[in-house]
């Protein structure tokens, strides 16, 4: 009816044991692979090592900074870069057209001071529409006078003109700067 049982400490001290001899062996051989295989392999480039980032980088960036240059150097630098991209516009803020078919005082003016050709429009800003766009104007150039390429009916018309300065030798804008204007047609 009663069952001996009998505890054998030495059995269970030596399973114990197995099994922390095992566990100790299986990490060290995993830790020995990853080693081998690091060692083995050989760095990622930059270019690799980005595109595996999943970044899409600039490819006109380069290495370093500011850090080799005094405070001088920097802001002359600095301001060289904001005298390259200024746009300087310059136009009659109340054009005044007889009609809406007619030439009116526009006196659109790409100053001497410019870096680029400008090309301007015109856009009301009730409606978006465009009513009025330039050809490329040269630097130290001007419209006095130009028609609408919109007939408008009479009505002062609030407007944004948009100086835009273009590449000169492709055309594409490279900057743009804007101003409210009054558009005021008579009849």
């Amino acid at each position: 009816m009663y069952e001996v049982y009998q505890d054998h400490p030495k059995q269970a001290k030596l399973n114990v044991r197995v099994v922390l001899a095992v566990a100790f062996l299986v990490c060290a051989i995993g830790a020995g692979i990853f080693l081998i295989t690091r060692l083995v392999s050989k760095p990622l480039t930059k270019e690799d090592a980005r595109g595996q980032t999943g970044i899409v980088y600039d490819s006109s960036a380069v290495e370093g900074g500011w850090d080799n240059l005094s405070p001088e150097e920097i802001a002359e630098k600095l301001n060289e870069k904001v005298a390259e991209g200024m746009i300087n516009i310059s136009m009659n803020t109340a054009p005044y057209f007889e009609d809406g078919k007619a030439e009116g005082n526009v006196m659109i003016v790409n100053e001497s001071i410019n870096n680029y050709p400008q090309k301007v429009q015109i856009v009301r800003n009730d409606t978006g529409e465009q009513i009025y766009e330039s050809g490329a104007i040269a630097v130290g150039s001007k419209i006095e006078h130009a028609k609408l390429d919109a007939a408008l009916p009479a009505g002062t018309y609030e407007c944004t003109a948009y100086f835009h300065n273009l590449n000169p030798e492709t055309g594409e804008i490279i900057g743009t700067a804007g101003a409210i204007i009054n558009i005021t047609i008579k009849n």
